[in-house]
């Protein structure tokens, strides 16, 4: 048994806990999370971005989603922890826990639409949740990492394109429209969008750990580790806030009066904040964060931004296809030399700030884990006739990117050329849709998938996310995917969301097409997707016949824009290449 796994049995026994139970998350409820968060990792080897851990006397098991099935099998220890999916989470705890059984969760770790999923099982079998004042693995966690003290910095108005001010006004209206008069954002990147600051308390999230209770009244508390402000940021940031330090807020929650009505986001909002506010007997409203929609929408400056961050991103790209295109002898190549590769290349870009995620450096077999993450164990030197995939993303100061690329090395077998052709056709339906107001991601994620479900297949994963502006490369609330939750929004012009279908043939390669696209409002109210990243599509892996004329006339059209948008920053050779892989089909 792993060292951890016997050192939590030993402190749930000693607390007289049957179980214990918890999510890949942080006090912020984020997909990103820093080092002292990584508690599932520590405790399990698995470093996907989501799943749950249960932790019973006698046995363990971790619950993942479609994304990590694959990946978690391989990290994971099977003789410690059995693997499931998602989906069989609230059965598994049935079954294995006895009526009456006191299982501890951490409540920091639950928003109230994750913990009302358990209170089924409580329901069902009597169990007894026990919130925990502190979680058991930080206390047992002898070298865990400190929390993060990066300094906060200001996000300009050149890049924002809003002001504090006008942001904040715009959300205090929200709270006042839906009666509320406090509303706690617990939210990473709302609090850096609504204020305009970023950090790097994460490593590839421009955030800072904070909290905000925003007053439709007066100033908003902000609670902040006080070292990471600046003579600066403490003059600007004080016209809005009061600063405040974490260990008052509990007190803070306390002395709020019972007449006032406290907002929280059930889907954001870590646990512990519903928890204490009905201790203390405060009236309470669930409500949707205000930040989220506004944010979403981006202004002028933010799309124009992004448009030329991923210009600027794509140049990078171009640069790393050829190398690899062109390297004489490609097994010198492996999964981690071909990210450092394209890293260097995006340090020279203007307004590089950092990596907007860990880049998916993905050889042959490894990718077919959609998320795969390359390591010294599992790194693997390149070889012909077999696919690479490579999906990474970049902060600049004005803008995220994400893009993906499956490239042939050698030559592809005729199964690879129909899958990636397939992918390209669901990756083309959506970027050449015009669709009416008042249109959810679910409405269109059937298009991405037609091709490759005619012959049986389909992938685990959405098609496309919300992407952030100097934030979080996984932004909500919009997304393209099979969800039929009501609560998902409309798609709205000045939204950016992610293109990404995909196949994956376990243990033998992975294909993935993506780009980042804007939803636009046309003259006659219908809505269109443009398409801003800016890179070759592998037309060594397309098959011309499977596409349809106006299919080829966009990958023409994509293919003359990457062209004319890149040769002036691109030497002859790489030119002359760019010319003949972007050549008309």
């Amino acid at each position: 048994m792993n060292k951890p796994l016997k050192l939590l049995r030993k402190h749930l026994n000693d607390n007289d806990l049957d179980g214990f139970i918890i999510h890949r998350t942080d006090e912020h409820l984020g997909e990103e999370i820093a080092q002292y968060a990584e508690r599932v990792k520590w405790l399990t080897k698995f470093s996907g971005s989501a799943g749950i851990v249960v932790v019973h006397k006698n046995k363990a098991a971790i619950f993942v989603d479609g994304r990590y099935t694959l990946q978690v099998k391989k990290q994971v220890n099977p003789n410690e922890f059995t693997t499931h999916h998602i989906s069989y989470f609230n059965k598994w705890v049935q079954n294995n826990f006895s009526n009456n059984s006191n299982i501890g969760i951490d409540p920091w770790l639950f928003s109230k639409k994750s913990f009302d999923k358990m209170l089924k099982i409580k329901k069902n079998n009597n169990i007894i949740f026990r919130f925990l004042d502190k979680n058991p693995i930080d206390a047992i966690w002898q070298d865990q990492p400190s929390m993060p003290k990066s300094k906060v910095f200001l996000h300009e108005l050149k890049y924002s394109g809003k002001s504090t001010y006008a942001k904040i006004t715009a959300s205090k209206k929200i709270l006042k429209e839906r009666k509320c008069n406090i509303f706690f954002i617990t939210a990473l990147d709302s609090i850096a969008w609504i204020l305009n600051i970023r950090g790097s308390d994460l490593n590839f999230s421009p955030l800072n750990m904070a909290y905000l209770s925003l007053a439709y009244k007066g100033k908003a508390n902000l609670y902040i580790d006080s070292r990471k402000l600046n003579n600066n940021i403490k003059k600007y940031l004080s016209k809005f806030v009061n600063f405040k330090n974490f260990n008052e807020l509990e007190n803070d929650i306390f002395d709020l009066t019972s007449k006032i009505t406290v907002g929280v986001d059930a889907n954001n909002t870590p646990y512990w904040f519903i928890y204490k506010l009905q201790k203390f007997q405060k009236r309470l409203k669930f409500i949707e964060d205000p930040c989220i929609r506004m944010k979403a929408v981006k202004n002028k400056i933010e799309l124009n931004g992004a448009r030329k961050a991923n210009s600027r991103d794509g140049i990078s790209l171009i640069k790393f296809l050829y190398w690899i295109k062109n390297k004489k002898n490609i097994k010198d190549v492996n999964e981690l030399s071909a990210a450092r590769k394209l890293l260097n290349l995006k340090k020279n870009n203007k307004l590089f700030y950092s990596l907007s995620f860990e880049a998916i450096s993905a050889f042959g077999a490894n990718a077919a884990l959609p998320h795969y993450r390359v390591d010294k164990n599992s790194n693997i030197n390149f070889y012909n006739n077999q696919i690479y995939l490579i999906d990474a993303g970049t902060q600049y100061l004005d803008g995220t990117t994400d893009i993906t690329r499956s490239i042939i090395i050698g030559i592809p077998s005729r199964e690879q050329v129909d899958r990636f052709t397939r992918v390209l056709k669901g990756h083309i339906a959506i970027a050449n849709l015009r669709f009416a107001k008042k249109t959810r991601g679910s409405k269109i994620d059937q298009l991405a998938r037609k091709s490759l479900q005619e012959i049986g297949c389909d992938y685990e994963h959405g098609t496309g996310h919300g992407i952030g502006s100097f934030l979080n490369v996984h932004e909500g609330p919009q997304r393209i995917a099979k969800s039929i939750d009501k609560s998902d929004p409309y798609i709205e012009s000045g939204m950016i969301i992610s293109n990404e279908p995909g196949f994956y043939k376990k243990d033998a390669y992975g294909i993935r097409i993506e780009n980042l696209i804007v939803a636009l409002i046309e003259k006659n109210k219908l809505l269109r997707f443009e398409t801003i990243s800016m890179a070759p599509i592998d037309l060594d892996l397309v098959d011309a016949k499977l596409l349809d004329d106006i299919e080829r006339n966009w990958l023409n059209e994509y293919h003359k824009k990457v062209y004319y948008n890149s040769i002036k920053y691109l030497n002859n050779n790489e030119v002359k290449w760019l010319k003949y892989v972007t050549r008309p089909i």
